[in-house]
């Protein structure tokens, strides 16, 4: 069943999509649909993505910038979900490291929106929670970028 209101989309499926497996010199029409999703709103993200980007100055970054609109802020509902998210799944983000953690906003985004969630992250545990695990516990479609890519039947 398509996910007929869209994806939120983490950061480390941006990253593969653009920096691993499919970047745009190589896969133009992918790009072009990929670029299609955002202009139909059916692509989202969150700002917590847009600061994990950043770290790397470089083509993505470029993108990014470029279709800043998919990256947005939290409204008062996402914050409450990151919270309870966070309640619920502590050990989601690392207390000792600094920088954005997107994940629990990702999540929340999707939940609000009742969208689902394009990661690479492998699902987790409850000692190791991932966004798959979380996902799955709270109820959140949740894939890879190859089943959105066959959700959507894109064939290149």
């Amino acid at each position: 069943m398509p996910s007929d209101k869209g994806y939120v989309i983490d950061s480390c499926a941006l990253i593969d999509l653009q920096r691993r497996r499919y970047p745009p010199d190589v896969f133009p029409t992918l790009w072009e649909n990929i670029n299609l999703l955002v202009t139909q709103e059916k692509l989202k993200s969150h700002r917590e993505v847009l600061k994990e980007l950043k770290q790397n100055d470089d083509e993505l970054l470029t993108w990014a910038n470029n279709h800043k609109e998919i990256f947005g802020d939290p409204n008062e509902e996402q914050q409450s979900r990151v919270k309870e998210i966070l309640n619920d799944f502590s050990k989601l983000v690392d207390s000792n490291k600094m920088g954005p953690q997107a994940d629990p906003f990702v999540i929340a985004r999707a939940l609000c929106e009742d969208m689902a969630v394009v990661t690479s992250e492998t699902e987790g545990s409850a000692e190791h929670p991932k966004i798959p695990y979380v996902c799955k516990a709270k109820g959140v479609k949740c894939m890879s970028l190859l089943e959105m890519f066959r959700e959507l039947k894109w064939h290149f």
